[in-house]
């Protein structure tokens, strides 16, 4: 691995990732361990050239998501060229569709995100278990029973997708132009795309609001247009909420139960003890979202004070962080074994839906989707087999998520080359 000098005195070398680039994508976690092992915190380059602080290890990714006051989600706190590079404009001071609670600061962030968090409430998300019970049945009756289907496109997709329009209240969401939208703001590849999506969905996020004024129904998007209208966000902050729920409110269920059943297929006594015993299905997504997290990494830090982790001081000069999930979920401190997928590990603090002050709200969701479609798809496909060499199947890593580009199974024996890893 290239390690470039160190700019400043005193602070380690910069390890270039850029001849790595297909190996994050593919499987980062072998090289994450390589870096772990030589220490929690390096400086980086990325492939795409930009420069960036890792952090690699358990508690000091804990301890950094714990100072939101040195470690900023918002970009107009980013250095000038990180904003020139991904804002278009090294002025720019938030993103193109405007300011949700992800990309703010207490206490913009709190503000934000306090008319969603009534939402995603215990009581709110158990209450939609029969929704998504009725939607998973629906897409497993249209599966093939003699042909080969692909798990994302054909299921962990639509019903996705599905929950976030009984979510916001929109049954007519064009679910196709939305994933394709997500998936150039998620799976980039270029600044340039990533801006001109973002600025194609701007108008259509305007546009569901627009709807929902003329043709109110019940459900997260008229709550929120209530909340701008009484004062609580502003029009812009308004549609940067709904842009957000649009994106992050699906890819990463997609891709959790996506991986799970690419887990569960790469060791099969641990699928035959799911699917003999649906209980379980807890203990599968806990080491899933440990062993393949959907998100690798958390939304760009900037870093406006120094921060000092252990021996490492990260200068407040605006640069970037990423907090490696994929990395910290995998630390020897503090898991076992930590790249051996067992689920029949003892649950651990996982930095999955990451800490502090912008924890996930959509966690419970995300769990009771794939809890409710994990042991319904094994019932109804109990000798499912992927259709091709696992080792074969390409993956798709952005910034934030990490996901497989397609599952494609068959519900009959496991074809003989497949062959199971734990790398």
């Amino acid at each position: 691995m290239t390690e470039l000098t160190g700019t400043n005195p005193g602070q380690p070398p910069t390890v270039d990732l850029g001849p790595h680039a297909d190996a994050l994508t593919q499987n980062p976690h072998p090289l994450y361990a390589q870096l772990l092992e030589k220490g929690p915190i390096h400086r980086a380059i990325q492939p795409d050239g930009t420069e960036t602080w890792l952090i690699l290890g358990h508690p000091e990714a804990k301890e950094a998501l714990a100072h939101p006051s040195a470690l900023s989600s918002d970009p107009a706190n980013a250095t000038p060229q990180w904003r020139a590079r991904y804002l278009g404009d090294p002025d720019a001071q938030e993103l193109p569709q405007g300011k949700s609670m992800i990309n703010s600061d207490s206490p913009d962030q709190l503000r934000l995100r306090k008319p969603v968090t009534r939402t995603f409430t215990p009581r709110r998300i158990d209450a939609l278990r029969a929704t998504v019970e009725e939607h998973v049945a629906q897409l497993l009756e249209g599966l093939p029973r003699d042909e080969a289907f692909d798990v994302i496109d054909d299921f962990a997709a639509p019903l996705a997708l599905g929950m976030i329009c009984t979510i916001l209240g929109i049954p007519d969401l064009d679910r196709d132009r939305i994933r394709g939208w997500a998936d150039r703001i998620g799976f980039p590849t270029s600044a340039e795309d990533v801006t001109a999506a973002r600025h194609e969905l701007i108008p259509y996020t305007d546009q569901l609001i627009a709807d929902q004024r003329n043709h109110p129904v019940e459900g997260l998007l008229a709550t929120l247009i209530q909340a701008a209208d009484d004062g609580q966000m502003t029009p812009t902050e308004l549609r940067a909420t709904v842009f957000l729920l649009l994106n992050a409110g699906h890819e990463t269920v997609i891709s959790l139960l996506a991986s799970a059943v690419f887990c569960l297929l790469s060791h099969p006594d641990q699928f035959a003890a799911l699917r003999d015993s649906p209980t379980l299905v807890d203990q599968v997504i806990d080491e899933t979202l440990r062993f393949q997290p959907s998100v690798i990494s958390t939304a760009p830090r900037f870093v406006r004070e120094d921060l000092t982790l252990g021996s490492t001081t990260i200068p407040g000069d605006g640069g970037l962080v990423t907090v490696v999930v994929a990395s910290a979920n995998r630390d020897p401190r503090q898991f076992t074994n930590p790249h051996t997928f067992d689920i029949t590990r003892q649950p651990g603090e996982l930095m999955s839906f990451g800490h502090g002050a912008h924890f996930c709200l959509g966690w419970l969701l995300a769990r009771l989707e794939a809890g409710i479609a994990l042991p319904a798809l094994l019932k109804t496909f109990p000798n499912l087999a992927p259709a091709s060499e696992l080792s074969a199947l390409k993956w798709r890593s952005g910034p934030i998520v990490r996901c497989l580009a397609h599952l494609p199974c068959t519900p009959g024996a496991r074809p003989s080359g497949a062959s199971p890893s734990n790398r």
